[in-house]
Formats: C-alpha cells, sequence, structure tokens
C-alpha cells in the first residue's frame, strides 16, 4: 500500500516552498468546512469538519494557511503519482485519489523493504509528494503496515511485514477500529467479546463458525488477511459506476431561472463527461432543486423531477436541453435555492444501446464522435477550453457566474490550467 501523506496539503507545498512546516487546512466547496490538515494543523488540535466562519479567528491569531479545494491540481498530481508507480511495479489498483496497492516481486528487489524505500524516494522525486510504503503478504496487513509507517517516525515511511518478527506487536498497537473494513458499529460489537485490536481478531482464526455467525464472510476475509493470508487480489480495473451524481452548493442563493439552468446545464456537462470516461450510457435523468429547509422546517425544499430517454445517450446537448426543461418544470418563482444536483442512473456500456426507429434523439454515430473529439481537446489542453454556450461563456470566479462556488482562498492550477503554469523570471 503507497498512500500519500496529508495528500492536499502536500500538493499546495510542491509549487510553494514557503508552506513547509506551515499549518495549512483545506476546505470543501464554498469553503464551509475543514476536509484536510497538515501534521502541523493536526497538532493545533483543528478537527475534521471544523467550520471555517467558526475558526477563522483562530486561524488567523495562530498564522495558519487556509486554501480552497483545488481538485484540478489534486486529480492531476493523483494521477502523476499513480503513473510513477506503474514505472515502478509490473501491477498497481487505485484505491483512492491518493491510496493505491501496488504487487511488488522479490524477482526485480530481492530486499522487499529496500524496494518500498525507492519507491518513496523515486515519487518524491518525480512529484515533490512525500509517501508512506507498507509491505505485507495481504491488502489489510499493508494497509496495517502503512498507517503505521505513517505514524511512527522509526520506520522512516516503510515498513515491511512480511516474515516480520516484530508483526504480532505491530498489531497489538493498532486500534480495531482502525482495521481496514472494521467499522464503528461492528468494533462496539466485538469489544463485548473482549475484541479490541488487530491481534484479537487475527487469533480468532481457528473459530471460523463463530466468525461467519458475528462477522460474515467478509469478516472471516479479514481475519484470514490478519494472518497473512490474502484473500482479496489485485484488480487494476475499477468498477463502472451504476449512477453518476453530481451535485454543488451555489455560491449564493438564487431565484431566477436563467442561472439555476445554465448552473444544472454545467453539472450535467460535468456527469456526461464522466459517463463517456466510462464508456457508458444514460437512460435516465434526474434533476432536483433544493431550497432552505430552515426557512420554514415544516415546509416542502426538495423539488425533483425526471425524464427517461427512448434511447439511451451520452449526448451532452441531448441531455441539456432534457435537463433546462426539468428545471423549468420545477422551479417556482420568489423562491430561494441555495443547491441542484443532477443524477444519471440507467447507466449501460455504450456497445449495448438498443436502437428506436422512430426515435429522433437517438445517439447517432456523429454525436459520439463530437463528443470524443470535444473530450480529446479538454484532456489536451485544460476542461472547458471547449464548452457548451448553455453553461455560461463566462469563467469561473467572474460576477456573472453567481451561482459558482466561492473559493475566496483558491491556490493556482500550476499543472491544468496555460496561465497558472510556473515560469522562470528573467532578469
Amino acid at each position: 500500500m503507497v498512500d500519500c501523506n496529508n495528500f492536499y496539503a502536500s500538493c499546495e507545498r510542491v509549487f510553494n516552498p514557503r508552506l513547509e512546516d506551515k499549518a495549512i487546512v483545506i476546505l470543501s466547496n464554498n469553503d464551509g468546512c475543514v476536509i484536510a490538515r497538515s501534521e502541523e494543523a493536526k497538532q493545533l488540535d483543528i478537527p475534521m469538519g471544523a467550520p471555517e466562519f467558526k475558526y477563522r479567528k483562530f486561524f488567523r491569531e495562530n498564522d495558519m494557511v487556509v486554501r480552497s479545494s483545488n481538485y484540478p491540481l489534486y486529480g492531476d498530481m493523483s494521477r502523476r503519482v499513480m503513473e510513477t508507480l506503474r514505472h515502478l511495479t509490473h501491477d498497481i489498483e487505485v484505491y483512492s485519489i491518493d491510496e493505491a496497492f501496488a504487487e511488488l516481486s522479490t524477482q526485480t528487489y530481492s530486499d522487499l523493504k529496500e524496494y518500498g524505500r525507492i519507491i518513496k524516494e523515486t515519487v518524491y522525486q518525480w512529484t515533490g509528494l512525500p509517501v508512506s510504503v507498507g509491505i505485507a503478504p495481504s491488502k489489510t496487513l499493508a494497509k496495517i503496515a502503512n498507517e503505521t509507517a505513517k505514524r511512527n517516525s522509526i520506520y522512516d515511511g516503510v515498513l515491511n511485514l512480511c516474515n516480520y518478527p516484530g508483526t504480532d506487536q505491530v498489531l497489538k498497537n493498532m486500534p480495531l477500529q482502525k482495521v481496514w473494513g472494521i467499522g464503528q458499529g461492528l468494533t462496539v460489537r466485538l469489544n463485548r467479546f473482549g475484541i479490541k485490536t488487530a491481534f484479537d481478531l487475527k487469533q480468532k482464526v481457528d473459530h471460523k463458525r463463530w466468525i461467519r455467525k458475528h462477522l460474515n464472510v467478509t469478516g472471516l476475509r479479514t481475519v484470514l488477511e490478519l494472518n497473512g493470508l490474502p484473500c482479496m487480489k489485485l484488480s487494476e480495473a475499477l468498477e463502472s459506476r451504476k449512477g453518476i451524481l453530481t451535485s454543488r452548493m451555489f455560491g449564493k442563493p438564487l431565484y431566477e431561472l436563467a442561472p439555476i439552468q445554465e448552473a444544472v446545464a454545467t453539472y450535467i456537462s460535468r456527469g456526461a463527461e464522466k459517463l463517456r470516461a466510462q464508456g457508458s450510457v444514460a437512460s435516465n435523468l434526474q434533476v432536483t432543486l433544493i431550497g432552505d429547509k430552515f426557512k420554514n422546517p415544516k415546509s416542502k425544499y426538495k423539488y425533483g423531477a425526471y425524464t427517461s430517454f427512448k434511447v439511451p445517450t451520452a449526448h451532452t446537448p441531448t441531455l441539456i436541453r432534457a435537463g433546462k426543461a426539468l428545471v423549468e418544470s420545477v422551479h417556482l418563482p420568489n423562491t430561494k435555492y441555495k443547491k441542484a444536483a443532477i443524477m444519471l442512473t440507467g447507466l449501460i456500456p455504450h456497445s449495448e444501446i438498443q436502437m428506436d426507429l422512430f426515435d429522433r434523439e437517438r445517439y447517432t454515430q456523429e454525436q459520439f464522435r463530437l463528443m470524443e473529439c470535444i473530450d480529446q481537446i479538454n484532456t489536451k489542453h485544460g476542461r472547458n477550453t471547449a464548452a457548451f454556450a448553455a453553461t455560461g461563456l463566462h469563467r469561473q470566479g467572474s460576477e456573472e457566474a453567481n451561482w459558482q462556488m466561492n473559493q475566496n482562498y483558491l491556490s493556482k492550477r500550476y499543472t491544468t490550467e496555460w496561465d497558472d503554469i510556473m515560469v522562470a523570471k528573467t532578469k
């Protein structure tokens, strides 16, 4: 398991070395609450989910660095880390934006700890991001090794539990709730049986009937994995999504129909990109507008509408037209809306479309090639290089786009925006 340390904060530091050793917090959409912290911020006891407005004075008094979520930067840095890992190992499984499982072979390096050290140093050299490496014969143990290496400086970011004599001691120091796949509810239940650490759970390997009764098959796999018996294979391919949801709070409450339609068109455009990226088409579209539920708690504050397509599609103009019509059908004048959400469902592979001879909106080959061309342009030159007029012709952050997110602490998109690329100054 390779895991980037304090990923969002580390991404901010790569292009701004002055942030090194500074306490950094990353805020959620619309700068609402804390979603990531550097180690220095954690030492100041800033809790996850802390509301920005409540801690604003504390941030200022402690000279903390506050940043809005810069997802284009984080996503691109994640891609660079994963590409680096693919150069170093023959098989990886991307687990999250900052984590990946990698299969190591002793044919490459006989010393697995040295292999882990090379991975750690190479990722840092190529991307500037610090990582921790946990090595073990199973995924569950690799996660524990990674967590231990990250929290204990004696391991210098790399811990190999393969044939490691201190494995049981590591498991004794690992609280049960931190074991992969063991949630809070299951932890409480197992505590009643005196199982409080990963080592305690490991010892139940000979009581398979008890495990199935209290933990089911998934729990049995966890126990076996804690004993070094791999039950979860490495998978390069990610499962296709069953539904695609795009939802955002508006930068300020909206009343008028036009800006709400523009926001929904933007969300649909982004959802259609994700749809095409996994080679799927959608059969249904749902649009939901969300008002102020606190103004009158007993009154309705969610307004949704739904439509189906005779022929599933990933054609953005078709989806936008349907979305704008749905917004118009549920929009009420003089009503304050704070958020909108779109949901694409009934997803099937593009290759399995069942055509309708009499449907004028069928997903034609010309539409497919047009969408493919637009996606290629945006991939090469940056998102929204080619965009649909329905999403608005203004740039993010302009006064015209008053529905867009508040990002008052946003850093530059150093790797995905031409205007933000760093250049050397000349005398």
